[in-house]
Formats: C-alpha cells, structure tokens, sequence
C-alpha cells in the first residue's frame, strides 16, 4: 500500500520491521534483502535532501535503525554455498560423484549402511534431485570430487 500510494518515507520503516521479523523467524537472507531495500531507499530519500549536514544526519540515524546481522561461521558460509547441505552430506555426495556404492560410502566414513541412506535421502531433499546421478552432476559442479581424497 505504502508503495502504491508512494510513501517513500514510512516505506523504508517497513523493511526495517520486515527484517526483524525475518531475523526473528531465523531467516538470514530474507532479513538481508529487506534490510537491503531499507537501505536503498534510505538512500534514495536522502538525495532530495539539499542540505548536507540534515542528509548525512538522516542517513546516519536512519541506518542506525537498521540491525547488524551477525557474520556467517566458516561452517554456516559453507552451508549456504552447498545448497544447504552439512559437511557430512557433502562428502557422501563426493563419494557418490567417485562412484561408490553405500557399502564403500559407510566404510570409509565409519557409519552404517543406514546412516549413508539417510544423508542421501538428505541430500536428494535439500538438492531437490530424485537420483545419485543427479547428485554426482551436482558434486562435479560444486567441486566436491577434491574433498573426498
């Protein structure tokens, strides 16, 4: 609505709001983007703004509104990169793209034949495939091959 009606002003509240929510609810990049927006229109308002000191003054208490969001773990950055998958799900996908059976899967990584069937039922889910040939395409291209040596 405010949109529609151009109601720049209140507009970059909104996407304030909105990523708190989004952060609140765990959502990082949901919250990212709408913080993202706020900031653009931030931005944008201040540039019809002529004098400079009330610019850099708005700009600055506003963006202040605006929450940091913790940096990423090495271990989530990962996650993110990978399609969500762990590091446990990945090398089973590196071994799938080598070839091997759930057998030679649960003997190297020292779990159950169990175990690897439910990383791979993980990993179909999160990579949204239905065949290891699809996961060892999806291995290839990440560069996955290289973590299974």
């Amino acid at each position: 609505v405010a949109r529609v009606q151009g109601a720049r002003p209140i507009r970059w509240r909104i996407y304030i709001a909105l990523g708190k929510v989004y952060q609140a609810q765990a959502r990082r990049e949901a919250a990212e983007d709408a913080f993202a927006i706020a900031r653009a229109i931030i931005a944008e308002l201040a540039t019809d703004v002529t004098d400079i000191s009330l610019r850099e003054n708005f700009v600055k208490r506003a963006g202040a509104l605006i929450p940091r969001l913790r940096d990423l773990s090495p271990r989530q950055l990962a996650k993110r990169e990978f399609s969500g998958l762990t590091e446990r799900e990945r090398q089973v996908a590196a071994l799938i793209a080598q070839g091997k059976s759930n057998r030679e899967i649960a003997d190297a990584l020292v779990v159950s034949h169990r175990t690897v069937e439910v990383h791979i039922g993980n990993i179909m889910s999160k990579l949204t495939v239905s065949s290891r040939s699809q996961i060892a395409v999806w291995s290839v291209e990440k560069g996955l091959l290289r973590m299974a040596k």
